[in-house]
């Protein structure tokens, strides 16, 4: 039985009906279900720190290779986001609550968690999103500047080139932040809300 079906079990007795479930089988499907959570997470950085160290590298060659300065303000992106992935991972390991194998205290750690996430993707904008878009626009500003000083039939169509690419990448992080706040509303929220309802239930039950 899973940790969802143990809650909705739960929940569809009578009131006024005691049920009894094993404590230590509700502990390590609600431990399994913790640690299945945290690993999503743990790969989901994992990945997104080694696409931005590999872009960072990326960047710091063209920058050098080509002489383009703003390349190296998105290289700086790059760096901010897998620091800023790996200094927050690090500041919650300490924050967390302390899991003592007590059902309490695990649903307590995991709620701790899944609310951090739900800061997390709330503010994606802020610490995602905007700081290699301000790399993008100095980069395409940069470029507009360069392509002016080429012939003007050839300039017009560069501009209008990196204009569109423009448009592109402000739609594409504004779906990317869509997505994230369907994450929050359909998976995280609802995730939230089970947990608290359970610790809500086994805090009455202990009164």
């Amino acid at each position: 039985m899973t940790f969802n079906e143990l809650h909705k079990n739960w929940q569809s007795q009578p009131k006024k009906f005691t049920l009894t479930i094993d404590s230590d089988l509700l502990l390590k499907e609600v431990e399994r279900n913790r640690k299945d959570f945290v690993s999503s997470i743990f790969w989901r950085d994992f990945m997104e720190v080694g696409v931005s160290i590999i872009m960072f590298f990326f960047f710091i060659y063209i920058g050098l290779t080509e002489k383009i300065w703003p390349m190296f303000l998105l290289a700086l992106s790059c760096l901010w986001l897998a620091s800023f992935m790996i200094t927050d991972r690090l500041m919650q390991k300490t924050r967390e609550p302390k899991f003592a194998k007590i059902l309490t205290d695990c649903i307590q750690t995991s709620l701790y968690q899944v609310n951090h996430q739900i800061w997390l993707l709330k503010n994606v904008i802020w610490w995602y999103l905007l700081p290699p878009g301000v790399g993008i626009a100095v980069f395409m500003i940069y470029m507009v500047f360069e392509v002016s000083k080429v012939g003007v039939s050839r300039s017009i169509g560069w501009i209008s080139f990196l204009l569109g690419y423009l448009i592109f990448c402000f739609f594409l992080d504004w779906g990317i932040y869509l997505l994230n706040q369907r994450a929050v509303r359909k998976e995280l929220f609802p995730r939230k809300e089970e947990l608290e309802e359970i610790l809500k239930s086994l805090k009455s039950n202990d009164a």
